[in-house]
């Protein structure tokens, strides 16, 4: 769509400037013909040289993309397979804890009821004397 507007842009300012020489040139009529022939096919070579630098600009930014594209989709994969190996390490230490803190949670209560205990104990043993 944007091709479209520079190209109708192009044609219009080719037009005025051509309507503008026509108006404003001191030249007879044979040498004026001559003026805009050159003058035309000099912005005829422009608008093609334009026209295929459009073009080369879309391909290049098509292709640009596309690498965009597989580079992200690369390095996604990569990402994964990081996290995976991460996880698949991770994982027997994280157990190895659970296993730690449950022993000490029970070592907690172990030590909880043998004070408790000796608080029994120490408590009848008060009251017996």
């Amino acid at each position: 769509m944007n091709v479209k507007r520079l190209s109708t842009g192009i044609l219009v300012g080719l037009a005025a400037g051509a309507v503008t020489t026509l108006l404003s040139t001191p030249q007879s009529g044979r040498e004026l013909r001559g003026t805009i022939k050159e003058t035309k096919d000099h912005w005829s070579d422009h608008v093609l040289e334009i026209q295929m630098n459009i073009q080369q600009i879309k391909e290049s930014i098509q292709q640009v993309s596309k690498e965009g594209k597989e580079s992200i989709q690369s390095a996604l994969m990569e990402l994964k397979e990081s996290v995976q190996q991460w996880k698949k390490e991770a994982d027997p230490h994280i157990n190895n804890l659970h296993e730690e803190l449950e022993a000490i949670q029970s070592a907690m209560e172990e030590l909880e009821r043998t004070i408790n205990q000796n608080q029994s104990t120490s408590s009848t043993t008060s009251s017996n004397e």
